[in-house]
């Protein structure tokens, strides 16, 4: 029985490797050090827990948005402290990157503007959004502590696939 237990127990591993390994887990996380693209985006103001249903609806319905193809563009969002270093409250400008600033915006967005030339720390990972993210914020973080940057409470965050992450944090 514990034979049988161990080989098991080997196949369950391997399976969860071949599936991080697929969604891009062992990717490394491009970083640069650049400026910022003027980026226009139009979206809602999220003000409340990082773990409320009403971000999660308000993803949903900017995927949604996107996939449908009733704003043209890529999911987006500004956000303006870190939840995770100050209190549980996230302060965030969810929506889609737009190009045309013209295009008619569905009930309750606005358009928020990236401004250009400002300087930023840049983290780019080819993998499922489930796991990019927390990927690049933690190779950003690590990076900017390593070269002793000092970074904003003002990050910037694009998906130009449902396979890919652009994540721009604000220096100082």
């Amino acid at each position: 029985m514990n034979k049988r237990f161990l080989i098991y127990m080997g196949i369950v591993v391997a399976v969860m490797v071949a599936v991080y390994a697929y969604v891009g887990g062992f990717k490394q996380v491009e970083i640069t050090k650049t400026t910022s693209s003027q980026v226009f985006i139009a979206g809602k103001l999220y003000e409340g827990k990082a773990d409320a249903e009403e971000l999660g609806a308000l993803f949903q319905e900017v995927g949604q948005l996107v996939e449908q193809k009733k704003l043209d563009g890529e999911a987006a969002g500004i956000y303006y402290n870190n939840p995770e270093k100050q209190s549980q409250t996230l302060r965030a400008f969810i929506g889609v990157a737009i190009v045309d600033t013209t295009v008619a915006l569905p009930a309750g967005y606005k358009i928020r503007v990236v401004k250009a030339g400002e300087p930023v720390l840049q983290g780019t990972l080819n993998a499922s959004q489930m796991i990019a993210p927390k990927k690049i914020y933690e190779a950003l973080f690590d990076y900017a502590e390593e070269n002793n940057l000092k970074v904003k409470n003002y990050f910037v965050e694009r998906y130009p696939s449902k396979e890919s992450a652009i994540i721009q944090i604000g220096l100082e």
